[in-house]
């Protein structure tokens, strides 16, 4: 009543492995990844963070406009001078919206002045948007160094 040994009870031990799902999910992969790298390399804006990113003592004193925009989407605008006092005026906002058309007269001119600088001190509701709006319009004019409020 021994078990028999014969070739009947020997398993075959050679399986062949489909590697092609594998290499199917993988280029479907590297896909993916160059296709977000690409459109993040699109989207992406270049600034200079405008205060805070150096020493008191390091940091120059130079004109700045700073924006502030309340729940209507009026911009207050304030420019700040190196030296002398700083005018202030209100560019109302048309039907619930930024004037971006004036906002970027306004810039244009405070470019011309030597100002260099921006600060965006948005609202509560200002939608983002909006803020991203007046951050592109500020780079179109000239000005590199902006510097945003947290909401």
């Amino acid at each position: 009543m021994g078990m028999s040994q014969g070739p009947q009870s020997k398993k075959n031990l050679n399986v062949e492995l489909n590697l092609l799902p594998v290499f199917d999910v993988l280029s479907v992969c590297i896909c993916f990844l160059l296709m977000t790298v690409v459109w993040v390399e699109i989207r992406a804006m270049e600034t200079k963070q405008a205060i805070g990113g150096q020493s008191k003592a390091e940091t120059d004193k130079t004109a700045s406009v700073w924006l502030t925009i309340d729940e209507a989407n009026n911009v207050v605008v304030v420019l700040k001078p190196t030296s002398g006092a700083e005018s202030r005026m209100v560019i109302a906002g048309r039907g619930g919206v930024i004037d971006y058309a004036r906002a970027k007269l306004v810039l244009a001119s405070a470019f011309s002045r030597n100002v260099r600088a921006t600060h965006i001190l948005p609202a509560k509701t200002t939608k983002y948007d909006q803020v991203i709006k007046l951050m592109d319009i500020a780079k179109q004019v000239g000005i590199q160094n902006i510097g945003l409020s947290p909401i």
